[in-house]
């Protein structure tokens, strides 16, 4: 991660940004919005950061491969609930847009899923665990429920079949019978190798969200 008043060789910027050209470096880190000077010339040229207006997107462009488009301010504010409350992380992803939609803040669950991937791809998170939540899905509506109670309504959605009623119909009888069709959902784990670098991105999270109530 770039940080103020460090002298970065040119070689080390190429492997940041992706590009050995000093043009294609000049213009990320103007894109990006840091203020820099360069000393010295080809291979030899040294960056001296002076400004970052944004931290936290930089640290989400460079060190977890968002891309510069991205809004910004969702994707902080989606990643503060992710990592500070374990019960959003283990809310499935229709749950995760509804109550971030009740919280002002509209994500689709495409983009929720496509913030948790990238979250996966860095190794922060592990999606596919042996842990599950249930709950019963009803539209945009949602109840927590248990194992047991999940199981029940599966076993009486067989029941039904056999009794030769269609699939349309045994789903009915969940949703009249139990409020909503049962689903389940893996509970992510944080893997603790990259606690440091979590734990530094929650720290630019929270001066983000400080600076926006001071402005």
């Amino acid at each position: 991660m770039l940080e103020i008043g460090c002298a970065y060789p040119k070689a080390e910027m190429t492997r940041i940004f992706g590009t050995n050209s000093k043009q294609g470096i000049d213009r990320k880190l103007t894109r990006y919005g840091i203020v820099f000077d360069v000393c010295g010339r080809g291979e030899g040229a040294v960056y001296t950061i002076r400004a970052i207006p944004d931290p936290f997107k930089i640290f989400a462009i460079i060190e977890l491969g968002f891309d510069a488009n991205t809004d910004f301010i969702k994707l902080r504010n989606f990643l503060y609930h992710f990592f500070e409350d374990e019960v959003f992380m283990a809310m499935p992803d229709e749950v995760k847009e509804t109550w971030m939609e009740k919280m002002g803040q509209h994500l689709t669950r495409q983009t929720i899923a496509t913030y948790t991937r990238r979250l996966e791809a860095n190794n922060l998170i592990n999606r596919y665990t042996k842990n599950f939540i249930y709950y019963f899905a009803n539209k945009k509506e949602q109840r927590f429920s248990d194992h047991a109670e999940y199981l029940e309504a599966w076993h009486n959605y067989w029941d039904d079949l056999s009794t030769g009623l269609n699939t349309f119909d045994a789903i009915g009888n969940m949703r009249a019978d139990f409020g909503g069709v049962a689903r389940k959902q893996p509970i992510p784990e944080v893997n603790g190798i990259y606690n440091d670098k979590i734990e530094y991105m929650l720290s630019l999270i929270q001066q983000s969200i400080e600076s926006e109530y001071e402005g």
